[in-house]
C-alpha cells in the first residue's frame, strides 16, 4: 500500500473525520477499504436545505502525495462518474462563488487549501493561515472548509 494511502486511511479512522461521519457533516462515496481508484477518491459534504440545490454535494479528491502535499477537488457527479457540470456547481453571494469557480479551473476549487489553487497565492498563507494547507493536516481540514462554505448564508439555491 502506498504511504499517502496508509495516511489517509489512518486520517479517516481519527476522531476529527469521525465526528464530522457521524454528524452526518460527509463521509467516503467509494468506501472501499482497497482503494482501487487511489489517488482519487470521492467524498460528500452535506449542503444547507435549499429549495433548488441537493442535500449534499460530491466531491472527487485527487491525494497524491497526501498529506506532505495538500489535496485538490472538484464537484463531482456520482452517476456519471464525471466531473459536475458547470452549472450545478454550488452558488452564493459572495465567498462561495469565488470558491466555485469552475471558469477559473474546472478541475479544482479556489481555495486556500487546494493544491491547485495555491500556486501563485502565496499572500493566502498569511492571511488564510489556517486554511493555508500543511503537512499536519488531515482531510477533515478541507471537509470542515467545504461545510462551513455548503452551510453559510451566503450559500444559495442554484
Amino acid at each position: 500500500m502506498r504511504p499517502d494511502m496508509q495516511i489517509f486511511n489512518k486520517h479517516v479512522e481519527d476522531a476529527e473525520f469521525q465526528i464530522g461521519l457521524d454528524n452526518g457533516m460527509w463521509g467516503i462515496s467509494d468506501d472501499n477499504p482497497e482503494r482501487p481508484t487511489w489517488p482519487y477518491i470521492t467524498i460528500w459534504v452535506q449542503a444547507a436545505a435549499k429549495l433548488n440545490a441537493p442535500n449534499i454535494y460530491h466531491f472527487r479528491f485527487d491525494l497524491n502525495g497526501y498529506s506532505a502535499i495538500a489535496p485538490t477537488a472538484c464537484p463531482w457527479d456520482v452517476t456519471t462518474n464525471k466531473r459536475l457540470p458547470d452549472n450545478l456547481w454550488p452558488s452564493g453571494k459572495n465567498f462561495v462563488s469565488s470558491v466555485f469557480r469552475p471558469s477559473w479551473n474546472p478541475n479544482a476549487l479556489y481555495a486556500p487549501c487546494d493544491r491547485l489553487a495555491m500556486a501563485g497565492h502565496g499572500d493566502w498563507q498569511t492571511r488564510h493561515p489556517e486554511l493555508w494547507w500543511q503537512p499536519t493536516f488531515k482531510i477533515d481540514k478541507y471537509l470542515h472548509f467545504l461545510h462551513r462554505l455548503l452551510n453559510s448564508s451566503d450559500y444559495v439555491d442554484s
